[in-house]
Protein backbone atom coordinates (compact mmCIF):
# COMPACT_ATOMS: atom_id res chain seq x y z
CA UNK A 1 0.00 0.00 0.00
CA UNK A 2 1.21 3.43 -1.02
CA UNK A 3 1.67 6.41 1.95
CA UNK A 4 3.49 8.94 3.07
CA UNK A 5 6.26 8.27 5.03
CA UNK A 6 7.01 10.60 8.31
CA UNK A 7 10.68 11.08 9.13
CA UNK A 8 10.79 13.05 12.16
CA UNK A 9 13.23 13.94 15.71
CA UNK A 10 12.30 12.42 19.09
CA UNK A 11 11.38 15.98 19.94
CA UNK A 12 8.31 15.91 17.07
CA UNK A 13 5.48 13.58 18.38
CA UNK A 14 3.05 16.22 19.04
CA UNK A 15 3.48 17.38 15.66
CA UNK A 16 3.64 14.39 14.51
CA UNK A 17 0.23 13.51 15.64
CA UNK A 18 -1.24 15.81 14.41
CA UNK A 19 -0.05 15.52 11.31
CA UNK A 20 -0.73 12.01 10.91
CA UNK A 21 -4.45 12.69 12.03
CA UNK A 22 -4.50 15.56 9.44
CA UNK A 23 -3.66 13.06 6.37
CA UNK A 24 -6.10 9.73 7.54
CA UNK A 25 -8.99 12.88 7.13
CA UNK A 26 -7.87 13.78 4.03
CA UNK A 27 -7.70 10.41 3.05
CA UNK A 28 -4.19 10.04 2.63
CA UNK A 29 -2.27 6.95 4.68
CA UNK A 30 0.89 7.66 6.24
CA UNK A 31 3.89 5.28 8.19
CA UNK A 32 6.38 6.50 10.64
CA UNK A 33 8.79 4.77 12.24
CA UNK A 34 9.57 5.51 16.34
CA UNK A 35 12.47 7.57 16.08
CA UNK A 36 14.10 5.65 18.28
CA UNK A 37 13.48 2.15 17.27
CA UNK A 38 16.52 0.29 15.93
CA UNK A 39 14.87 -1.18 12.71
CA UNK A 40 16.92 -0.09 9.61
CA UNK A 41 14.49 -2.80 7.63
CA UNK A 42 11.50 -1.98 8.92
CA UNK A 43 11.95 2.17 8.00
CA UNK A 44 13.60 1.51 4.29
CA UNK A 45 10.76 -1.29 3.51
CA UNK A 46 8.07 1.15 4.48
CA UNK A 47 10.19 4.09 2.38
CA UNK A 48 10.44 1.97 -0.47
CA UNK A 49 6.63 1.41 -0.75
CA UNK A 50 5.88 5.27 -0.22
CA UNK A 51 4.38 8.07 -2.79
CA UNK A 52 5.87 10.81 -0.71
CA UNK A 53 8.38 11.56 2.25
CA UNK A 54 7.50 14.37 4.76
CA UNK A 55 10.30 15.44 7.00
CA UNK A 56 9.67 16.96 9.72
CA UNK A 57 12.49 19.48 10.24
CA UNK A 58 13.75 20.06 13.88
CA UNK A 59 17.05 20.88 16.13
CA UNK A 60 16.50 17.52 16.30
CA UNK A 61 15.77 15.70 12.95
CA UNK A 62 18.60 18.14 11.62
CA UNK A 63 21.11 16.13 14.22
CA UNK A 64 19.29 12.72 13.42
CA UNK A 65 21.26 10.42 11.64
CA UNK A 66 18.12 8.37 11.12
CA UNK A 67 16.58 10.92 9.86
CA UNK A 68 19.24 11.69 7.17
CA UNK A 69 19.48 7.90 6.55
CA UNK A 70 15.68 8.18 5.62
CA UNK A 71 16.10 11.10 3.38
CA UNK A 72 18.91 9.88 1.53
CA UNK A 73 16.96 6.37 0.91
CA UNK A 74 14.08 8.40 -0.31
CA UNK A 75 16.28 10.46 -2.53
CA UNK A 76 17.91 7.75 -4.57
CA UNK A 77 14.12 6.08 -5.09
CA UNK A 78 13.56 9.19 -6.89
CA UNK A 79 10.64 9.91 -3.62
CA UNK A 80 9.10 13.65 -3.96
CA UNK A 81 10.02 15.09 -0.24
CA UNK A 82 8.52 17.62 1.49
CA UNK A 83 10.46 19.59 4.44
CA UNK A 84 7.73 20.85 6.61
CA UNK A 85 8.99 23.33 9.06
CA UNK A 86 8.09 21.74 13.15
CA UNK A 87 10.53 24.83 14.93
CA UNK A 88 12.74 27.22 13.81
CA UNK A 89 15.89 24.76 13.16
CA UNK A 90 17.37 25.54 9.60
CA UNK A 91 18.05 22.93 7.32
CA UNK A 92 21.47 21.29 7.48
CA UNK A 93 23.48 21.56 4.82
CA UNK A 94 23.57 17.57 3.42
CA UNK A 95 20.56 17.61 4.53
CA UNK A 96 19.29 20.46 2.39
CA UNK A 97 21.72 19.36 -0.65
CA UNK A 98 19.51 16.15 -0.68
CA UNK A 99 16.08 17.69 -0.63
CA UNK A 100 16.96 20.50 -2.84
CA UNK A 101 14.56 23.03 -2.25
CA UNK A 102 14.27 25.72 0.64
CA UNK A 103 11.27 25.12 3.24
CA UNK A 104 8.24 26.58 2.86
CA UNK A 105 5.86 24.77 4.57
CA UNK A 106 5.14 24.97 8.13
CA UNK A 107 3.08 23.44 11.13
CA UNK A 108 1.23 26.31 11.25
CA UNK A 109 -0.06 26.13 8.04
CA UNK A 110 -1.33 22.47 8.47
CA UNK A 111 -4.19 23.03 5.53
CA UNK A 112 -1.11 23.87 3.01
CA UNK A 113 0.71 20.77 4.17
CA UNK A 114 -2.17 18.81 3.63
CA UNK A 115 -2.93 20.16 0.19
CA UNK A 116 1.13 19.63 -0.94
CA UNK A 117 1.14 16.03 0.42
CA UNK A 118 -2.28 15.01 -1.60
CA UNK A 119 -0.89 16.58 -5.19
CA UNK A 120 2.21 14.50 -4.32
CA UNK A 121 0.75 11.50 -3.39
CA UNK A 122 -2.17 11.51 -5.63
CA UNK A 123 0.43 12.04 -8.54
CA UNK A 124 1.62 8.27 -7.88
CA UNK A 125 -2.15 6.88 -8.96
CA UNK A 126 -3.39 9.02 -11.60
CA UNK A 127 -7.17 8.62 -12.11
CA UNK A 128 -8.71 9.13 -15.69
CA UNK A 129 -12.66 9.58 -16.20
CA UNK A 130 -13.70 7.97 -19.47
CA UNK A 131 -16.32 10.77 -20.66
CA UNK A 132 -18.28 12.95 -23.74
CA UNK A 133 -21.25 14.20 -23.39
CA UNK A 134 -22.98 12.42 -26.63
CA UNK A 135 -23.24 8.78 -26.30
CA UNK A 136 -22.64 5.54 -28.63
CA UNK A 137 -18.77 6.33 -29.12
CA UNK A 138 -17.35 3.41 -27.28
CA UNK A 139 -16.74 5.01 -23.67
CA UNK A 140 -17.14 1.76 -21.98
CA UNK A 141 -15.50 -0.68 -24.24
CA UNK A 142 -12.01 1.48 -24.36
CA UNK A 143 -12.46 1.66 -20.81
CA UNK A 144 -12.20 -1.97 -20.36
CA UNK A 145 -9.84 -2.74 -23.04
CA UNK A 146 -7.54 0.08 -22.51
CA UNK A 147 -7.55 -1.14 -18.79
CA UNK A 148 -5.87 -4.48 -19.64
CA UNK A 149 -3.77 -3.36 -21.88
CA UNK A 150 -2.44 -1.00 -19.17
CA UNK A 151 -2.32 -3.21 -16.71
CA UNK A 152 -0.75 -5.98 -19.12
CA UNK A 153 2.40 -3.97 -20.21
CA UNK A 154 3.32 -2.37 -17.05
CA UNK A 155 2.32 -5.31 -14.47
CA UNK A 156 0.92 -3.50 -12.20
CA UNK A 157 -2.13 -2.61 -10.13
CA UNK A 158 -5.44 -0.66 -11.81
CA UNK A 159 -8.65 -0.47 -10.50
CA UNK A 160 -11.90 0.16 -12.96
CA UNK A 161 -14.95 2.10 -11.49
CA UNK A 162 -18.24 1.32 -12.88
CA UNK A 163 -19.75 5.32 -12.35
CA UNK A 164 -22.79 4.57 -14.99
CA UNK A 165 -25.95 4.03 -13.34
CA UNK A 166 -26.18 1.47 -16.07
CA UNK A 167 -23.49 -0.76 -14.88
CA UNK A 168 -22.76 -1.82 -18.55
CA UNK A 169 -18.71 -2.04 -17.51
CA UNK A 170 -19.74 -4.28 -14.66
CA UNK A 171 -21.95 -6.34 -17.06
CA UNK A 172 -19.34 -6.79 -19.28
CA UNK A 173 -17.01 -8.70 -16.86
CA UNK A 174 -20.13 -10.07 -14.84
CA UNK A 175 -23.30 -11.56 -15.34
CA UNK A 176 -25.94 -9.08 -13.94
CA UNK A 177 -27.18 -11.57 -11.38
CA UNK A 178 -23.49 -11.56 -9.49
CA UNK A 179 -23.50 -7.66 -9.84
CA UNK A 180 -26.88 -7.20 -8.42
CA UNK A 181 -25.79 -9.67 -5.47
CA UNK A 182 -23.15 -7.09 -4.88
CA UNK A 183 -24.94 -4.49 -4.17
CA UNK A 184 -27.32 -5.87 -2.20
CA UNK A 185 -24.65 -6.60 0.11
CA UNK A 186 -23.26 -2.76 -0.35
CA UNK A 187 -20.00 -4.28 -2.28
CA UNK A 188 -20.57 -2.05 -4.74
CA UNK A 189 -19.81 2.12 -5.90
CA UNK A 190 -22.22 3.60 -3.64
CA UNK A 191 -20.12 3.03 -0.73
CA UNK A 192 -17.71 5.09 -1.97
CA UNK A 193 -20.05 7.86 -1.36
CA UNK A 194 -22.30 6.73 1.51
CA UNK A 195 -21.67 4.85 4.91
CA UNK A 196 -23.14 1.42 4.13
CA UNK A 197 -23.59 -2.11 5.58
CA UNK A 198 -19.86 -2.62 4.38
CA UNK A 199 -18.72 -0.09 6.78
CA UNK A 200 -21.01 -1.04 9.56
CA UNK A 201 -22.92 -4.63 9.34
CA UNK A 202 -26.51 -4.12 10.54
CA UNK A 203 -26.87 -0.90 9.24
CA UNK A 204 -29.61 0.22 6.75
CA UNK A 205 -27.87 0.24 2.97
CA UNK A 206 -28.15 3.66 1.17
CA UNK A 207 -29.39 2.26 -1.72
CA UNK A 208 -32.72 1.87 0.06
CA UNK A 209 -32.75 5.31 1.40
CA UNK A 210 -33.44 7.01 -2.03
CA UNK A 211 -34.91 10.36 -0.70
CA UNK A 212 -32.38 10.21 1.92
CA UNK A 213 -28.47 10.88 2.38
CA UNK A 214 -25.81 9.41 4.59
CA UNK A 215 -23.68 12.41 4.79
CA UNK A 216 -21.13 10.95 8.11
CA UNK A 217 -17.68 10.56 6.98
CA UNK A 218 -16.38 6.78 7.49
CA UNK A 219 -13.40 4.76 6.96
CA UNK A 220 -12.99 3.38 3.40
CA UNK A 221 -13.73 -0.64 3.45
CA UNK A 222 -10.33 -2.91 3.41
CA UNK A 223 -10.03 -3.06 -0.46
CA UNK A 224 -10.59 -6.47 -0.17
CA UNK A 225 -14.08 -6.08 0.54
CA UNK A 226 -15.45 -3.60 -2.07
CA UNK A 227 -13.38 -5.16 -5.02
CA UNK A 228 -14.19 -7.73 -7.54
CA UNK A 229 -10.77 -9.47 -9.48
CA UNK A 230 -11.22 -9.77 -12.78
CA UNK A 231 -7.23 -10.89 -12.77
CA UNK A 232 -6.84 -12.57 -9.95
CA UNK A 233 -3.76 -11.14 -7.08
CA UNK A 234 -0.39 -11.98 -8.87
CA UNK A 235 2.82 -10.65 -7.40
CA UNK A 236 4.64 -10.93 -10.87
CA UNK A 237 1.42 -9.84 -12.73
CA UNK A 238 -0.34 -7.42 -11.09
CA UNK A 239 -3.95 -6.94 -10.41
CA UNK A 240 -6.78 -5.63 -12.35
CA UNK A 241 -9.79 -4.57 -10.52
CA UNK A 242 -13.67 -3.56 -10.78
CA UNK A 243 -15.36 -1.58 -8.40
CA UNK A 244 -19.20 -2.87 -9.13
CA UNK A 245 -21.85 -0.12 -10.67
CA UNK A 246 -25.15 0.20 -9.74
CA UNK A 247 -28.39 1.89 -10.54
CA UNK A 248 -29.44 3.16 -7.46
CA UNK A 249 -26.31 6.07 -6.90
CA UNK A 250 -29.29 7.56 -9.94
CA UNK A 251 -30.67 8.88 -6.45
CA UNK A 252 -27.92 11.76 -6.70
CA UNK A 253 -29.72 13.39 -9.50
CA UNK A 254 -32.81 13.58 -7.53
CA UNK A 255 -31.70 15.06 -4.38
CA UNK A 256 -32.45 18.60 -3.85
CA UNK A 257 -30.34 18.37 -0.47
CA UNK A 258 -26.93 20.54 -1.66
CA UNK A 259 -25.60 20.39 1.76
CA UNK A 260 -25.61 16.50 1.59
CA UNK A 261 -24.34 16.26 -1.77
CA UNK A 262 -21.45 18.38 -0.88
CA UNK A 263 -20.98 15.97 2.03
CA UNK A 264 -21.25 12.60 -0.14
CA UNK A 265 -19.06 13.98 -2.66
CA UNK A 266 -16.47 15.09 -0.18
CA UNK A 267 -16.58 11.33 1.04
CA UNK A 268 -16.34 10.00 -2.04
CA UNK A 269 -13.26 12.21 -3.36
CA UNK A 270 -12.00 10.91 -0.06
CA UNK A 271 -12.47 7.68 -0.15
CA UNK A 272 -11.35 7.36 -3.65
CA UNK A 273 -8.09 9.13 -2.63
CA UNK A 274 -7.60 6.55 0.02
CA UNK A 275 -7.62 3.57 -2.62
CA UNK A 276 -5.06 5.68 -4.65
CA UNK A 277 -2.54 4.31 -2.40
CA UNK A 278 -3.47 1.09 -3.82
CA UNK A 279 -2.87 1.41 -7.09
CA UNK A 280 -1.09 2.69 -10.05
CA UNK A 281 -4.23 4.18 -12.32
CA UNK A 282 -7.78 4.23 -11.72
CA UNK A 283 -10.43 4.54 -14.74
CA UNK A 284 -13.53 6.08 -14.20
CA UNK A 285 -16.66 4.60 -16.54
CA UNK A 286 -18.96 7.27 -16.75
CA UNK A 287 -22.26 8.01 -18.31
CA UNK A 288 -23.08 10.46 -20.91
CA UNK A 289 -24.58 13.39 -18.91
CA UNK A 290 -24.13 16.05 -17.18
CA UNK A 291 -24.79 15.40 -13.44
CA UNK A 292 -23.69 15.15 -9.81
CA UNK A 293 -21.67 11.96 -10.43
CA UNK A 294 -20.07 14.16 -13.63
CA UNK A 295 -18.94 16.29 -11.27
CA UNK A 296 -17.46 13.99 -8.76
CA UNK A 297 -15.86 12.52 -11.83
CA UNK A 298 -14.12 15.58 -12.83
CA UNK A 299 -13.20 16.12 -9.62
CA UNK A 300 -11.43 13.51 -8.70
CA UNK A 301 -9.96 13.04 -12.18
CA UNK A 302 -6.30 13.79 -13.52
CA UNK A 303 -7.03 13.22 -16.49
CA UNK A 304 -9.98 12.74 -18.96
CA UNK A 305 -9.93 10.91 -21.91
CA UNK A 306 -12.54 11.90 -24.53
CA UNK A 307 -13.19 9.07 -27.48
CA UNK A 308 -14.88 10.21 -30.47
CA UNK A 309 -15.76 9.07 -34.29
CA UNK A 310 -14.57 10.27 -36.81
CA UNK A 311 -17.91 12.48 -37.88
CA UNK A 312 -18.75 15.66 -37.31
CA UNK A 313 -21.48 14.36 -34.62
CA UNK A 314 -18.84 13.95 -32.28
CA UNK A 315 -17.78 17.60 -32.14
CA UNK A 316 -21.10 18.90 -30.52
CA UNK A 317 -20.27 16.28 -27.75
CA UNK A 318 -16.56 17.46 -27.18
CA UNK A 319 -18.02 21.06 -26.99
CA UNK A 320 -20.75 20.34 -24.19
CA UNK A 321 -17.61 18.16 -22.38
CA UNK A 322 -15.59 21.49 -22.56
CA UNK A 323 -18.28 23.45 -20.91
CA UNK A 324 -18.72 20.94 -18.69
CA UNK A 325 -15.58 20.91 -17.37
CA UNK A 326 -15.27 24.51 -17.50
CA UNK A 327 -17.85 25.34 -15.46
CA UNK A 328 -17.70 21.81 -12.85
CA UNK A 329 -13.92 22.59 -11.81
CA UNK A 330 -11.95 25.00 -10.36
CA UNK A 331 -8.91 25.81 -12.69
CA UNK A 332 -6.67 24.94 -10.53
CA UNK A 333 -7.91 21.01 -10.29
CA UNK A 334 -9.05 20.93 -13.02
CA UNK A 335 -8.15 17.50 -15.43
CA UNK A 336 -6.15 17.38 -18.48
CA UNK A 337 -7.66 16.60 -21.41
CA UNK A 338 -6.87 13.95 -23.93
CA UNK A 339 -9.18 13.08 -27.20
CA UNK A 340 -9.02 9.46 -28.87
CA UNK A 341 -10.03 8.92 -32.27
CA UNK A 342 -12.10 5.66 -31.92
CA UNK A 343 -13.66 3.48 -34.95
CA UNK A 344 -11.09 4.35 -37.53
CA UNK A 345 -11.23 3.00 -40.72
CA UNK A 346 -8.34 0.95 -41.83
CA UNK A 347 -7.36 2.66 -44.94
CA UNK A 348 -5.60 6.09 -45.16
CA UNK A 349 -6.75 9.10 -42.51
CA UNK A 350 -10.28 10.46 -43.37
CA UNK A 351 -10.61 13.94 -44.20
CA UNK A 352 -12.44 15.13 -41.00
CA UNK A 353 -9.62 13.15 -39.13
CA UNK A 354 -6.80 15.41 -40.87
CA UNK A 355 -9.00 18.33 -40.74
CA UNK A 356 -9.71 18.01 -37.10
CA UNK A 357 -6.13 17.30 -36.43
CA UNK A 358 -4.86 20.39 -38.14
CA UNK A 359 -7.20 22.78 -36.25
CA UNK A 360 -9.79 23.46 -38.45
CA UNK A 361 -12.71 22.56 -35.72
CA UNK A 362 -11.23 24.47 -32.89
CA UNK A 363 -12.98 27.28 -33.10
CA UNK A 364 -16.47 25.52 -33.72
CA UNK A 365 -15.48 23.57 -30.28
CA UNK A 366 -14.68 26.58 -28.41
CA UNK A 367 -11.11 25.10 -27.67
CA UNK A 368 -8.10 24.34 -28.73
CA UNK A 369 -9.59 20.98 -29.83
CA UNK A 370 -6.36 19.89 -32.19
CA UNK A 371 -3.78 19.99 -29.37
CA UNK A 372 -5.71 17.48 -26.92
CA UNK A 373 -6.21 14.67 -30.06
CA UNK A 374 -3.55 11.57 -29.24
CA UNK A 375 -1.74 10.63 -31.81
CA UNK A 376 -2.22 6.80 -31.56
CA UNK A 377 -6.24 5.83 -32.45
CA UNK A 378 -8.22 2.85 -32.41
CA UNK A 379 -9.39 0.78 -35.48
CA UNK A 380 -12.88 0.17 -36.14
CA UNK A 381 -13.32 -3.64 -35.23
CA UNK A 382 -15.13 -6.57 -34.50
CA UNK A 383 -12.67 -7.72 -32.54
CA UNK A 384 -13.30 -5.07 -29.72
CA UNK A 385 -16.98 -7.29 -28.99
CA UNK A 386 -15.05 -9.92 -27.44
CA UNK A 387 -17.07 -13.17 -27.34
CA UNK A 388 -16.99 -15.42 -24.42
CA UNK A 389 -19.65 -17.69 -22.54
CA UNK A 390 -20.60 -16.97 -19.30
CA UNK A 391 -18.76 -19.50 -17.54
CA UNK A 392 -15.59 -18.07 -18.78
CA UNK A 393 -13.46 -16.22 -16.27
CA UNK A 394 -14.23 -12.10 -16.73
CA UNK A 395 -9.94 -11.88 -17.71
CA UNK A 396 -11.19 -13.31 -21.46
CA UNK A 397 -12.65 -10.15 -22.33
CA UNK A 398 -9.88 -8.34 -22.58
CA UNK A 399 -8.30 -8.46 -26.31
CA UNK A 400 -5.07 -8.33 -24.77
CA UNK A 401 -5.99 -11.65 -23.04
CA UNK A 402 -8.32 -13.58 -25.85
CA UNK A 403 -10.08 -13.29 -29.11
CA UNK A 404 -8.94 -15.08 -32.97
CA UNK A 405 -8.89 -14.43 -36.27
CA UNK A 406 -7.52 -12.20 -39.14
CA UNK A 407 -6.44 -8.44 -38.67
CA UNK A 408 -6.16 -9.42 -34.44
CA UNK A 409 -2.54 -8.62 -34.43
CA UNK A 410 -3.09 -5.29 -35.85
CA UNK A 411 -6.17 -4.42 -33.05
CA UNK A 412 -3.80 -5.49 -30.43
CA UNK A 413 -0.99 -3.54 -31.87
CA UNK A 414 -3.20 0.11 -31.74
CA UNK A 415 -4.79 -0.86 -28.36
CA UNK A 416 -0.67 -1.26 -26.99
CA UNK A 417 -0.23 1.81 -28.70
CA UNK A 418 -2.91 4.27 -26.84
CA UNK A 419 -2.08 2.77 -24.07
CA UNK A 420 1.41 3.66 -23.97
CA UNK A 421 0.95 6.86 -25.39
CA UNK A 422 -2.24 7.61 -22.62
CA UNK A 423 0.59 5.72 -19.58
CA UNK A 424 2.89 8.88 -20.49
CA UNK A 425 0.54 11.27 -20.49
CA UNK A 426 -0.34 10.29 -17.66
CA UNK A 427 2.64 9.09 -16.01
CA UNK A 428 1.70 5.91 -14.96
CA UNK A 429 3.78 3.00 -14.27
CA UNK A 430 4.13 0.45 -11.98
CA UNK A 431 5.41 0.92 -8.34
CA UNK A 432 6.70 -1.07 -5.51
Amino acid sequence: MSHAFIAHGEDQLDALLRLSEALRQAGIPSRSVAADADDRAASDRLIDEASLMIVLTSHEAMRSRTVRTDIERAAANGLRILPVLADKARLAGPVRNLIGKPVTLTMDDLAGVIAAAGEAYRSGCPVIAVMNMKGGVGKTTITAQLAGAVQALNGGRVLLVDFDPQYNLTQLFFPAGEADAAASGDASVISLFEKSRLHQPGRTSPADLWAELATEPFTPAPRERIVHAILQDDAAKGRLDIIFGQFEISKYAFSTDAAGLDAVRANFLRTLDHYRGLYDLILLDTNPNATFLTRCALEAADRVLAPIHTDAYSLRGLRLLNRVISDQTDAGRRPDLSVLFNAVERREQSDFEADTRNGTYDAEVGFALSTTIMKAALPRSRHFQVRVSEEDPPIRRLLVHHGRGGGLRHVRTALNEVAMELGTLAGTGKRA
